[in-house]
């Protein structure tokens, strides 16, 4: 870490020198251990190295910001020389802010140390589970592996954050085939902090697994309805979460004055069954971030409550443009706790709708309609599921959409990167062929 420390002091004695009346650095090497699958056989080992320096400094109410993935002298000074002379060609903008409070803080996170041999183990595992259980699937790639390493943030006014960090990543992409039909791809993946269990059963990889080979065969559909569609966990951060925080309250929506709640604090802008908090230190993220990129420590909110909107997602920056408040932190951590409905049951009581895997279309408008492809998708009629689909048409409009919460299940997707469920909604229009 002494290594990290010394460069970081010569970033802000730099910058000072430069003329910066504020300026932030960070700076991070890492070591990542990696095996990889390709068309169902063991490829390639290698072990990565990277470190790199990100600057960023303010002079004269105008900012200017620079990586650089080396560590030597001229390297560090080329880049706050060049981080100088971005800010000296930007405009000037008064919200430019960092962290002033001198916070010094240490963390570990995750599991640091690599055992590489299990992570061999769990990755042959993994590979001969899918074949063994799943004949009808294709690995069309896997990965997995350890990264670790050591970062530190220090800004100029004494702010300071030390971090030892580990994990391990897994992913598979996959599809069905069954004589000349068959799915489309589907990719599993989660990040843990352990090897206590096989990947199968992490971040619900056998489900997805399962139910991918399920869709070997497709089936187009009839007609045209409006009725029930169950978001996967995937999907559903896909087309819901995601676009909620960008498109909604982020910082560039709330700038530019586009973002559709803007004024909604305080009101219902959803069913009183959806909630969602940003939760970077909840345990079941790993690795969370603990501080924001302006260096203020990351702490956990609501976005929306029991339907209520609680919170903008905005940084320093954005607040300080909007007059708004800053929110406790701008990560995409999405907790969304699980409701008390098995997703069969919801399932059962849906009279027709479709369970969404993936989805491929565009951005709601602003008015909030969207459409788009349901991929990795199921019919259900009478509570049963009957076919797997092949690409069928979905289309709502998101803001009605979110009133009209059926259910959420209790099963959760815990990744590593989120905790999410499924959840159903009404509403929403299917169209076949």
């Amino acid at each position: 870490m002494e290594r990290l420390r010394e460069i970081a002091r010569k970033v802000l004695a730099y910058a000072k020198e430069a003329g910066a009346e504020a300026a932030q650095c960070s700076v991070r090497e890492s070591k990542t251990k990696e095996f990889n699958v390709d068309g169902g056989e063991f490829s390639l080992m290698r072990t990565l190295f990277d470190e790199s320096v990100s600057v960023t400094l303010i002079k004269d109410r105008k900012q200017g910001a620079v990586a650089v993935n080396r560590f030597d002298e001229e390297s560090i000074r080329t880049a706050v020389a060049d981080a100088a002379a971005a800010a000296e060609s930007a405009a000037p903008d008064e919200a430019w802010e960092i962290d002033q409070s001198g916070t010094k803080e240490s963390f570990v996170k995750g599991c640091p140390e690599c055992d590489t041999e299990k992570l061999f183990g769990r990755t042959k595992e993994l590979l001969e589970t899918i074949r063994e259980r799943f004949p009808k699937l294709v690995i069309d790639q896997m990965i997995t592996d350890h990264e670790s390493g050591k970062s530190i943030y220090c800004n100029s006014f004494g702010t300071c954050y030390e971090t030892v960090y580990g994990a391990y990543e897994f992913y598979v992409g996959y599809s069905a085939k069954e004589g000349e039909t068959g799915s489309h791809t589907y990719g599993s993946s989660g990040r843990v902090d352990n090897l206590d269990k096989p990947f199968i059963e992490c971040a619900m990889t056998e489900k997805e697994l399962t139910d991918t080979e399920a869709q070997s065969r497709p089936e187009p559909m009839e007609g045209k309805f409006t009725g029930t569609v169950v978001f996967t966990p995937e999907c559903l951060r896909e087309v819901v979460f995601d676009t909620i925080l960008s498109q909604f309250i982020s910082d560039r929506a709330l700038i530019e004055g586009t973002g559709a709640w803007k004024d909604r604090i305080g009101e219902a802008v959803a069913s009183p069954d959806f909630s969602f908090s940003l939760a970077p230190n909840d345990p079941r993220i790993i690795c969370g971030a603990r501080y924001t990129p302006e260096g203020y420590p990351a702490e956990d909110f609501d976005v929306i409550r029991d339907g209520i909107l609680k919170s903008f997602v905005l940084s320093q920056y954005g607040a300080n443009k909007t007059g708004k408040k800053r929110s406790g932190n701008t990560t995409a951590s999405i907790v969304c706790e699980a409701g008390e409905t098995p997703l069969a049951e919801i399932i059962a009581g849906v009279k027709q709708g479709i369970v969404i895997g993936r989805f491929s279309g565009g951005q709601p408008t602003a008015n909030g309609e969207f459409s788009g492809v349901a991929k990795n998708s199921f019919l259900i009629e009478n509570g049963k599921i009957t076919k797997a689909l092949s690409e069928t048409m979905v289309s709502a409009n998101l803001y009605e959409m979110l009133h009209k919460l059926r259910a959420v299940s209790r099963e959760v997707q815990e990744n590593g990167s989120s905790v999410v469920p499924y959840i159903a909604f009404d509403g929403v229009t299917v169209s076949g062929k």
